[in-house]
Formats: C-alpha cells, structure tokens, sequence
C-alpha cells in the first residue's frame, strides 16, 4: 500500500513517467539574511550529485531522452523529471543521488553565485518582475513570505557552501519528503523506487515548520514608486494580505476572484482595457499557499495615464469591498469555475501534483475535488462577507515602476501623499 508520502496516479496510454520530489519548508525557511539559500541549494544540488558532474548527470539524461531539475516554491522545494518508464530506473537514480547525495562542488557553487548576481539583474530588466519583487517585500514586512526566493547582492556574496549544505541535509529526511509518480507506472514499482530513495535520506526528525502567518502590521495605503529611468509605461501591482489557501475565506473569496478580475470579461479588464484601453490587460490574483498570502491587482498603463488608471482600480475595489458581488455575478462565477476547474486535474500529472500540494499545504488529498461542491454551496452573503472581511481599500501596499521625475508631479497632483521612491536598482 502507497503510503502518506507517496503518491501514485497510474495511466497506461502513453509510456511515460512523471515524477516529482518535494522537500517541505521552501524558501520559506531561508534565515533573515541568507535569503536566496534554499534555490541556492537546490540549484547546487543538481550541478553534480553521486560522483557525477553535472555534465556528466546532463549528458546521462540526454541519452535517456530524459530530464530531471528542480522545483523552487515558497512551501517546498525539490526535483522533477520525467522520462520513458523503460528508464525510470536509471532516472531515478541520478535524482535520489541529486537529493540524498549531492557533491556541493566548489567550483559549481562560485558559477551559481554569479548566475543569481546575473538573474538579480535579469529581474531589474524586467519590470513585471521588479514590481513583483518590490511588491513581495513591502506588502507585508515581517513575512516569512516577504523574502526573496533570489536573494539579494549581500546574501549572494555572503553564501557558505558548507552552511548550505548543512542546511539542506536538515531537510532531506524522510519524514519531510514526499515522492509522486504519475504515467505508465504501477503500484508495486512506485513502492521499490520510494524505498530506495528513502533508504539514502536521513532518519532524523523533520524540522519544524516555519510560520507562515502573516504578523500584525498598521493599516495604511502606501505607494512605493520604483524609480527607473526612461519609462514609458508603467507596471502597477497592488493588493494586501489575504485569507490561506483551503481556508473557508479563501474559498469564499474565489468568486470575487473570478469576477473581478480572473477573466477576460473581469470588471478590471472590462474597465481597464476594453472600455478604455489603458493596458493590454489588468486582473487580479488570489495567492494559494500553506500561509497567508496576498490577494494582488495588476496592470500596465502608458505613463501618461497611469494615474487615472490607479484612480479607477481604487474605484472599482471600493465598490468591490462595500458591496461585493450581486446574484448574477454569483450565479456566473459558479457557473464558470464548475466548469474550468476540471481542467485543473485532466490528467495524471495535474492530479499527482494536486494531491502533493494539497498534503503540502496541510489539505485533504480530495480537497480540489471537494472544493467545486464548496464553491457551489456558497450563498451570496458568505461570498460579499469574505470580502467585506479581507477587502480593504484603505490598506494597500502600491508598487508603481515608472520613471519618478515623471510620475511624483503627477501623483501629488491627484492627491496622493504618502509615497516613498525607491531606486529600482537598491534591492
């Protein structure tokens, strides 16, 4: 019998296997500091495991018209691969060596130094990222959440190899890892697979969790402008904490998700877009994690209209927030997520990987799959209470990038005050 750390989703059509290695705790457990560790380690990690280098792991995958890399959350990180189930052996092999006997090469680990100095800057060249990188540390400071997955220069330069791999052998212990085999792979194979990449990781206890609440902070709306040079257009990303994913609040929220700005007839993208064309698109998103999260707007306006655009967003979340969805939204958002939400677990990698998740996030295994009866059970006043609740208009964190000789005039214009700006390049 498959055990609490194992899932199996079993489909013959193809000859295919997916797996995935998930290692609880993330980024999330990053000290204060050494943010950045923990990619940092799985990274490291796949560069050269049992005696092989990483050349010679990739050149070993190419041969077996395979892949295995790692998977970096904020709740977990870890390795997938996939491959044909002829060779699942052999794949499997190379990735419990990569989890259970990683060499943590010097050399390797300066050239990942570098390339995380190099994606800092990738992340500065692009302004969606540094809005979300920007937007990540103000919303809620003190979150464990709040940290970079990255790191930052500082933590880059102050990385130990051996600290870190002290780190991740902390982690890889069986009691916190889990192991999913999803494709043309039976019962008793997936068992033997398990048992010998269990028998190279560690017996001690798991560590614990981190915590994943978001603390108390002042109620305030603060614009943080990301000043860059040159901008023609904006990003904007605004939002606040939000309920845990699998909460009772964060499932009546969804439908204020969906209508508000999770699809393309959302009222953002109507307002936003179609109705006046100030940005390619705008919508907002419900986090989902083992913690609290965010719930997050976003857009992309030409500088010029930029402010009326955060103008209008404000607008339409008020009315959001005092008087939440009618009947018909209701009965349109469950008539929508009934039927798109299957598509989220068509096939037996999407349910092996929801499955995980769910015992990730502290869940039952089903728990996607109750949650449609959830949904369509919800009555329009525990819908618009939720919001009442976690809605909060006059508590946003609002990252603006744009150019701020250009966009502070414009601002203290309309009336907004509170507003601190940030180099683009500080953090």
């Amino acid at each position: 019998m498959a055990s609490n750390s194992l899932i199996i989703e079993t489909d013959r059509t193809t000859p295919l296997v997916w797996f995935r290695i998930a290692i609880r705790g993330g980024t999330a457990t990053d000290d204060v500091g050494a943010e950045g560790s923990a990619r940092h380690a799985a990274l490291l990690a796949r560069r050269g495991a049992g005696g092989q280098t990483r050349a010679q792991i990739d050149e070993s995958m190419d041969q077996l018209g395979a892949s295995v890399g790692p998977r970096i959350a904020r709740d977990a990180i870890g390795f997938t691969g996939v491959c044909l189930s002829r060779n699942l052996d052999a794949v499997m092999a190379t990735a419990s060596d990569v989890v259970c006997r990683p060499d943590w090469d010097a050399d390797e680990h300066a050239k990942l130094v570098r390339e995380s100095r190099s994606v800092l800057d990738d992340m500065r060249d692009d302004d969606d990222q540094l809005a979300v990188r920007f937007f990540a540390r103000y919303v809620a400071p003190g979150h464990t959440y709040s940290r970079t997955t990255v790191g930052t220069t500082e933590t880059l330069d102050n990385f130990d190899r051996q600290t870190i791999a002290a780190a991740f052998s902390k982690t890889t212990v069986n009691d916190n890892v889990l192991l999913g085999f999803a494709g043309d792979i039976d019962e008793g194979r997936a068992l033997r697979l398990e048992a010998s990449l269990r028998s190279g990781l560690g017996s001690g206890p798991a560590p614990t969790p981190p915590d994943v609440t978001a603390p108390s902070a002042p109620r305030q709306r603060k614009i943080y402008l990301i000043d860059k040079p040159e901008r023609s257009q904006s990003q904007l990303l605004l939002g606040h904490v939000a309920p845990r994913y699998g909460s009772d609040d964060h499932t009546a929220l969804i439908p204020a998700e969906t209508i508000f700005g999770g699809m393309f007839t959302s009222r953002l993208n109507q307002q936003v877009r179609v109705k006046r064309g100030w940005s390619y698109g705008a919508g907002c998103t419900l986090e989902r994690a083992r913690g609290d999260y965010w719930f997050s707007m976003y857009l992309a306006p030409s500088a010029d209209v930029t402010v009326p655009a955060l103008e209008l967003v404000l607008e339409q979340y008020e009315q959001l927030a005092k008087a939440g969805l009618d009947a018909d939204e209701v009965a349109f958002a469950k008539s929508y997520l009934a039927g798109s939400m299957p598509f989220a677990t068509a096939t037996c990698r999407q349910r092996m990987n929801v499955t995980l998740g769910a015992r990730l996030f502290g869940l039952p295994d089903d728990y996607r799959q109750q949650l449609g009866a959830q949904l369509a059970a919800l009555s329009r006043e525990q819908i618009n209470e939720a919001a009442r609740a976690w809605l909060r208009p006059d508590d946003l964190c609002v990252i603006i990038v744009a150019t701020a000789d250009d966009m502070l005039p414009r601002l203290h214009d309309r009336g907004f005050r509170e507003i601190d700006v940030i180099p683009y390049d500080s953090y």
